[in-house]
């Protein structure tokens, strides 16, 4: 169902090494800005080592499933309507208030540039390097689809998701949010969000996928939760460090 996430995105895939109590390992560079990674045998004598990488898709050929709390999916099954879906009380509720909250919104899709409009919001909370922030503005300009949210003239916030990843065609990836927080108060984030999944419904899609971690308002949704999967080929000694059960050794 996937193609190698190794090719998926970029001709040739980089590396890049993460330093670890005076050692080190090499890592996709790109890892943070895919929802997932996938393995297949085919790749694994081409990746550098020694090699860690983490988020994989539960069901990837290759690699070790993660025991972590803050590693499992977050998978919303999509309903016939928005009110069937497994959300709880407290969501249910906060969406009603967000409604009125932002009856004059106006909802934007796929604006040209928005991502660059609002980048400072992002990079005043996250303080990305700007080497690796252009690297992922050049992926997602590309590839991503975005909801933005105006009052007025006044760009709210942007929602960033992914339909279709790696031939994936029944479920939509959310990517994030990039929104002013001078508005906190009106949670344009759980707002857009809202909306998307609902578009999803309308647009006949199976699941909406929310990632990896374990942050409260996901977990509001219901979820499907499933182990993804690591995969490491290191000395003994490094994984170790790293903490990790099960790797594939190279001494």
């Amino acid at each position: 169902m996937y193609p190698s996430s190794l090719k998926h995105w970029c001709e040739k895939p980089e590396f890049e090494e993460l330093p670890v109590d005076g050692d080190f390992y090499w890592n996709w560079r790109d890892v943070h800005f895919l929802p997932y990674l996938w393995l297949e045998k085919k790749d694994v004598p081409a990746l550098p080592t020694p090699f860690f990488v983490w988020d994989m898709h539960p069901d990837s050929p290759v690699g070790f499933e993660s025991d972590a709390a803050d590693a499992l999916t977050n998978i919303i099954a999509l309903a016939q309507s928005f009110d069937a879906l497994g959300m709880d009380a407290d969501l249910r509720k906060d969406l009603r208030r967000l409604e009125r909250k932002n009856e004059n919104v106006k909802l934007v899709e796929n604006e040209k540039g928005c991502l660059r409009k609002s980048a400072e919001w992002f990079l005043e909370f996250w303080k990305e390097e700007k080497a690796d922030f252009e690297r992922r503005l050049l992926l997602w300009e590309k590839h991503a689809r975005t909801l933005g949210a105006y009052d007025g003239k006044e760009l709210l916030g942007v929602h960033i998701c992914l339909d279709g990843f790696g031939g994936d065609a029944g479920t939509t990836y959310y990517l994030g949010c990039w929104w002013n927080r001078k508005h906190k108060s009106r949670s344009i984030a759980t707002f857009l969000l809202a909306k998307d999944i609902a578009n999803a419904i309308s647009a006949g899609k199976k699941f909406y996928d929310l990632g990896v971690g374990d942050e409260p308002y996901k977990k509001q949704w219901g979820v499907i939760e499933r182990k993804t999967k690591y995969f490491a080929r290191m000395p003994r000694k490094l994984a170790e460090e790293l903490g990790l059960k099960e790797f594939e050794p190279t001494d």
